[in-house]
């Protein structure tokens, strides 16, 4: 059974539209992850809405990509703002064990509990 991998990854996710469109017009199907939330949540950093399709779909994709004129992401590529963010929040213990998106949940929180006590008093 083939698994979904990301191919690209878009800070908006109405900019993934033209590549979802174009996969799609080829018969690729695809799949965008983290719409809702990077919506919601447009002032924070989630990661982007992340473009994925099958792995056996890849190799064609990228040809298409290529084509197209879409940047093609190298390989254990991960943009600066998640790096930066996942730098940050190692330094803090408790959130050490958990993975990124659960680190920056859990954040948020925190952030959030942290003001409306502030705003209560």
């Amino acid at each position: 059974m083939d698994r979904m991998v990301e191919i690209a990854r878009f800070q908006y996710p109405a900019d993934a539209q033209v590549l979802m469109a174009l996969l799609k017009s080829e018969g690729i199907e695809c799949y965008l992850r983290n719409e809702l939330s990077t919506q919601i949540l447009s002032h924070i950093d989630v990661g982007g809405a992340r473009l994925e399709i099958l792995e056996s779909d890849v190799p064609r994709a990228m040809e298409i990509m290529k084509a197209g004129g879409f940047e093609i992401p190298g390989e254990n590529e991960s943009p600066e703002a998640i790096n930066n963010a996942a730098n940050w929040m190692s330094h803090i213990p408790f959130l050490k064990k958990y993975s990124l998106p659960v680190q920056m949940i859990l954040l948020s929180i925190l952030v959030i509990l942290a003001l409306a006590l502030f705003i209560g008093l």
